[in-house]
């Protein structure tokens, strides 16, 4: 009986322990096997793991398919965004190769990315539901991604494919780094990747006024503030400048310290209504907040500090201490 109880209060105790260490990020999948490429002149997709199932489609030689799992001779495969069966004998399958996917879309909220292919490595950013990352690679179960200005890993089950791979016959794009595992001579990198870092994380240019990017910041005044948060049921501080540039038909980026390499510099002299703020980290180098000039020395953020999105002040006190320098996005 004592032994029992002494059981149950062991586990009550690993219960109250471990609770607080749950993480908001939730799978929406499961963990890829790895990455194939046909190795015959023309290979069957088939509805079922059987040579008398129906065919789904035909994919050409060295043609890219994403492994999903293996039972006996076949394997299960997302090719081309459609899901069926490849026999084993005309695919070579690897569970660590470089491979262009394209974009995907991280799926749950708080999603950590990784400096490498399991939870030992370090955290380099944090993903919100929905956010895109170019996929240029598997390892074991992770994806190799561009995600902001940074190289990282997710681990698979976290991110919805969403293109066809660009190397695949069907796809309307080239890939720019990778075919067939070896490199087209390219360094992969957000800046190569996209051609000009400031044009956004989909590369696609637009022309907005600093007056919209402020008259849109101005809509979501009172929301409240939620840690990874990137929509109008709450935000973070990155979230916020997220969701308001997406908004005007800007692709940003999501993470503060990647948000900088948007725009042109702007001193704190210059300042106009619209442009990006920043603070510094107060446990040491980096950044760690941002927010929107809104004129007047008023900016408008959401601050971890308060419950809603609402204005501060930049010309003095904690704010101005730590203001560490502003890009503008708009003209």
């Amino acid at each position: 009986m004592k032994f029992t109880r002494r059981l149950l209060n062991f586990a009550l105790a690993l219960v109250l322990v471990l609770g607080p260490l749950s993480v908001t990020a939730s799978a929406s999948g499961t963990i890829l096997y790895g990455i194939g490429f046909v190795n015959a002149s023309s290979l069957r997709l088939r509805s079922e793991p059987s040579t008398t199932a129906s065919t789904l489609t035909m994919a050409p030689r060295n043609d890219c398919v994403v492994v999903i799992s293996k039972t006996g001779e076949w394997y299960k495969v997302n090719y081309n965004l459609q899901i069926g069966y490849m026999h084993e004998s005309y695919l070579k399958v690897l569970t660590k190769e470089n491979a262009e996917l394209g974009y995907g879309q991280i799926s749950g909220s708080g999603v950590n990315l990784r400096s490498g292919p399991s939870t030992s490595y370090s955290v380099t950013a944090r993903a919100g539901s929905g956010d895109k990352c170019y996929i240029i690679g598997m390892n074991n179960g992770w994806f190799k991604v561009i995600y902001g200005s940074s190289i990282c890993y997710v681990r698979s089950d976290y991110v919805t494919l969403t293109e066809i791979p660009y190397e695949n016959q069907a796809s309307s794009n080239t890939p720019k780094f990778f075919r067939q595992g070896k490199s087209t001579g390219v360094a992969p990198s957000a800046a190569a990747l996209e051609g000009n870092v400031s044009s956004g994380s989909s590369g696609s240019a637009v022309s907005i006024t600093g007056s919209q990017i402020l008259a849109e910041a101005k809509k979501y005044l009172g929301t409240p503030y939620v840690s990874g948060g990137a929509s109008p049921s709450g935000f973070d501080c990155s979230g916020f400048t997220y969701y308001v540039l997406k908004q005007l038909g800007y692709s940003p980026y999501r993470t503060v310290a990647d948000q900088y390499q948007h725009g042109t510099a702007v001193s704190k002299a210059n300042l106009q209504a619209g442009d990006l703020v920043f603070f510094a980290n107060t446990a040491g180098s980096g950044l760690s907040h941002v927010g929107i000039y809104a004129g007047n020395g008023q900016f408008i953020h959401a601050p971890n500090s308060r419950s809603t999105v609402s204005y501060s002040d930049l010309t003095s006190g904690y704010w101005a201490e730590h203001y560490y320098g502003a890009r503008r996005i708009g003209s």
